[in-house]
């Protein structure tokens, strides 16, 4: 086998890269598609909830009911994909803020995975690194028991689960929540094509009633 690899090594990486061209063409084509309900379809009823936010007021998925959803499991001590991924997030903020959209027919909503570290004053100097609190009802970060926020998690399609060091390993997807509580997208954060012009696409093809 390794013969093999060595005498065709250069066929072998060019066809990955090929493969890789492929699918990020795929991938652009399919976000940029000009008929976005085909990608919106409703897949179910996105999980009821009701938790904390940072200043320790009941917030429901209720209360959210009438606006775009992007709903994000993270954790502020995730060794990798978390940063990245809010950092996403609060670029997807500006631009909903820029459509009048946030805060009024959009909102983001991080949950913690980790609520034992991830204290109100911790989550707190978190979200301040992304100006997550410049429009009320725009961002909100929510915490909750460990074990209630996992099931919900998975009642969500989100894999979480807990290392022996204390971290967790987590589907890294932002889920795509319409106005009546339905479930119409999961997007693969750690994708690098997504991008926020497709995610904010979809809020305001929501937000019209799509």
């Amino acid at each position: 086998m390794s013969t093999f690899i060595g005498k065709n090594w250069f066929k072998l990486a060019l066809g990955a890269i090929l493969i890789a061209m492929i699918a990020s063409f795929a991938y652009k084509l399919w976000a940029n598609s000009s008929e976005p309900d085909q990608r919106l379809t409703a897949m179910k009823q996105a999980p009821s909830f009701q938790l904390q936010d940072l200043d320790g007021k009941p917030v429901s998925s209720q209360d959210m009911d009438g606006k775009v959803r992007l709903v994000y499991f993270f954790y502020s001590f995730c060794p990798d994909v978390c940063m990245p991924t809010t950092f996403l997030l609060s670029q997807v903020q500006e631009a909903l803020k820029k459509k009048d959209l946030l805060g009024t027919k959009a909102e983001i909503v991080s949950i913690t995975v980790d609520p034992k570290r991830d204290t109100p004053e911790v989550l707190k100097e978190f979200g301040n690194r992304f100006e997550s609190k410049p429009v009320p009802g725009g961002w909100t970060f929510l915490r909750g028991e460990e074990s209630k926020i996992h099931k919900l998690a998975e009642d969500f399609g989100i894999m979480v689960i807990k290392e022996k060091d204390g971290n967790f390993s987590h589907s890294n997807a932002i889920l795509l929540v319409d106005p009546k509580g339905k479930l119409r997208n999961y997007y693969d954060a750690s994708n690098p094509e997504l991008d926020v012009d497709h995610i904010v696409k979809d809020v305001v093809t929501l937000s019209k009633g799509k």
